[in-house]
């Protein structure tokens, strides 16, 4: 329907001096009129249109970021107190609405505490405790489930190989993109991370594309700060000679990029119909308690994170102080998009956060429970468990009781009455927030190989009940800080590609620590990646001794993995170490590792030993047997394929080309 023109309604002017000819009080009664008219003007230009309802401070916001920063420390931000001018961005997204103070994450390491966050689970529910090999139990509902179910377009856009589909984070999702994060490039040992430009610019395609959808959540995990840092050379020059300089360029890169990236939600029109979250999944230690990295302890080094929520209801400018736990994100983000669903507060550990943000004065009183397994599951030592109030931090392992009431966690008072009283606390909670299955699941499939944590042990997901002794009897990673240290020191090195530094690192470290799996494991990673990808350059005799000390290593490792009573790592180790006995043709070696192991696919090996070892008839022989195991054999899907493989060869009297260098 065309629209009628309108008429201007301004009377037109009286001719100069007018109004002062007809004295003060038409005088009077003009400027009224014109005040009056000039009102209503104003009145009609800040109404909003009747198909458009007023803007108002409480109303729901159409669509959600979220944007999780891996290996972020709060205190590294700007708005968080580490100075004007280093994060501008974020800092004028944390001006913009509110940042939380405390904020802290149940579980140190990248894939637990991304679950939690999407879930409202701390790691005591869903029971994924490594970057590997666990996955998010079927019976939760995720985030983006629940959003997609109330008819948002759920996209996430991840950069690392820890956050690749198949733990259960990409659940709910239309779109899950990890695209180059899976296997490393030809010709490279290692997995690559995504940087922050590519992984933002994919987000905003996809936002732009779907502008027209009636909600969008988008999910961003950024990993520039996490080892290696390798910042821009402008940044890194610019942030030369600080202390830990490389990390902070990191943080200034991905600012920086984050700038664009709202630049670009605001020319599409969503910044201001969204809630941003911006958030991390843990810090980094920075050598601090001789932690470099994260994950081995529970100081606030690597469990304080940053939270900033803008848009929607969310008041500019708001600092809450109480302590917050990042299994309040969910919850409080379904509340803050008006999604009321049954299954999150059922399953939540956390609560929305919305009192406090309605009140930044008010503290709702809560603790976050904390803990690490990773030097369980990968050492053998105890188990980490700790709270943390605004009172302090107290941690319990082993036998070691640690309470700290500063929070750089310097003065340990380990008699303070608030450690028991926290212990108290711990104890409830171990015994309140249980998983919603019992027995154990088996590690999944075996990590890549040059993925990232190659140290880490394929264990089990354990779903039994848990209680505050069972490894009181273990040593606690507090008391191996020196070895942790060193180690750690050859992981930083792997990851930056300096494979013989690390090498030399890990023999040393073996010599003097024979009993650490994470060092045998780790050594034999890297020797058999530099084999299989630079053999050349190596020569046949070095790939050959690399690759003999890589299944040495691993025999090591299975043989400590048997005694801390871990069989699955036992025999996944074995069957690793027996494919590089049969590379060597090596038949003492390989029964050292095969042993009186009934897997099929060591079985296999033995068969494919035997061939290349033997001539004539007797391999002929070796071939027929080979071949009528193979037909009753159970032998999963992959090694069924290769082993079919292998036969047709056989069967031809050929020649099996095993090794990387045949």
């Amino acid at each position: 329907m065309r629209r009628r023109a309108v008429m201007s309604q301004t009377p037109q002017p009286s001719p100069p001096g007018a109004l002062h000819r007809k004295g003060p009080l038409w005088t009077l009664l003009g400027l009224l009129l014109v005040l009056g008219i000039v009102g209503l003007a104003v009145f009609n230009a800040l109404r909003p249109a009747p198909d458009q309802p007023a803007p108002s401070p409480q109303a729901a916001p159409t669509h959600l970021i979220l944007i999780s920063i891996d290996t972020l420390r709060a205190d590294h931000l700007g708005c968080y107190g580490h100075g004007a001018g280093h994060t501008p961005e974020i800092d004028k997204l944390a001006a913009q609405g509110a940042l939380f103070e405390r904020h802290y994450t149940c579980y140190p390491l990248t894939l637990p505490a991304h679950l939690t966050q999407l879930t409202g689970v701390s790691s005591l529910g869903h029971r994924v405790r490594d970057n590997l090999y666990h996955k998010l139990p079927e019976q939760f509902v995720t985030l983006p489930e629940q959003l997609t179910a109330q008819g948002f377009t759920c996209g996430a856009f991840v950069s690392a190989f820890t956050m690749r589909s198949g733990s259960g984070l990409e659940r709910g999702f239309s779109l899950y993109d990890d695209e180059g994060v899976h296997a490393p490039p030809a010709g490279k040992l290692t997995i690559p991370e995504r940087k922050a430009e590519a992984t933002l610019g994919r987000a905003a395609r996809w936002l732009e594309q779907n502008r027209d959808q009636r909600r969008l959540f988008c999910f961003v995990h950024l990993f520039d700060p996490h080892a290696p840092y390798d910042p821009p050379a402008e940044l890194k020059a610019r942030y030369a000679g600080q202390q830990h300089g490389a990390y902070l360029a990191e943080i200034a890169h991905v600012d920086r990029q984050l700038g664009l990236f709202f630049e670009k939600l605001r020319s599409l029109g969503i910044y201001d119909q969204a809630l941003i979250a911006l958030t991390a999944d843990h810090g980094e230690g920075l050598g601090e308690h001789d932690e470099l990295s994260h994950g081995y302890f529970c100081y606030d080094s690597t469990t304080r994170v940053p939270l900033i929520l803008r848009g929607g209801p969310v008041k500019a400018g708001i600092r809450p102080a109480g302590v917050v736990r990042n299994y309040d994100l969910a919850p409080t983000l379904a509340d803050l998009l008006g999604i009321d669903d049954a299954r999150i507060r059922a399953q939540a550990h956390g609560q929305s956060l919305r009192p406090m943000l309605e009140d930044p004065g008010r503290d709702l009183g809560l603790s976050c429970y904390i803990e690490s397994h990773y030097a369980f599951l990968n050492a053998n030592w105890a188990k980490i468990r700790g709270l943390r109030t605004r009172q302090g931090l107290t941690l319990l392992s082993g036998d070691f009781v640690e309470h700290y009431r500063d929070d750089r966690q310097t003065g340990n008072e380990p008699g303070h009455e608030q450690a028991a009283r926290d212990r108290e606390e711990i104890v409830r909670l171990l015994s309140s927030l249980k998983p919603p299955r019992g027995g154990k699941a088996k590690p999944g499939a075996a990590a890549q190989p040059g993925s990232p944590y190659p140290g880490e042990s394929a264990t089990e997901q354990d779903f039994e009940p848990e209680n505050i002794h069972d490894t009181r009897h273990l040593e606690p990673p507090a008391r191996n800080a020196a070895l942790l240290l060193r180690y750690q020191q050859a992981e930083l090195a792997y990851d930056e590609e300096r494979f013989d530094t690390c090498a030399a690192l890990l023999r040393r470290l073996i010599s003097d620590a024979p009993g650490l799996l994470m060092a045998h494991k780790l050594l034999a990673g890297v020797n058999q990646q530099l084999v299989k990808v630079e053999w050349r350059q190596l020569g046949l005799q070095r790939a050959g001794q690399l690759t003999r000390e890589a299944a040495e290593s691993l025999r090591a490792g299975a043989e400590i993995s048997e005694a801390s009573g871990n069989a699955e790592n036992a025999s996944r180790l074995r069957l690793n170490g027996a494919l590089l006995a049969l590379w060597l043709n090596d038949a003492g070696l390989f029964e050292s590792l095969a042993g009186r192991q009934a897997q099929p696919a060591l079985h296999w090996l033995g068969f494919l030993l035997r061939y290349r070892l033997a001539a004539g008839d007797a391999r002929r022989e070796e071939a027929a047997r080979a071949e009528a195991w193979l037909a009753g054999a159970e032998l999963d899907g992959p090694v069924r394929t290769e082993a079919e493989k292998s036969l047709s060869v056989m069967k031809q009297d050929g020649e099996l080309k095993l090794a990387p260098w045949e």
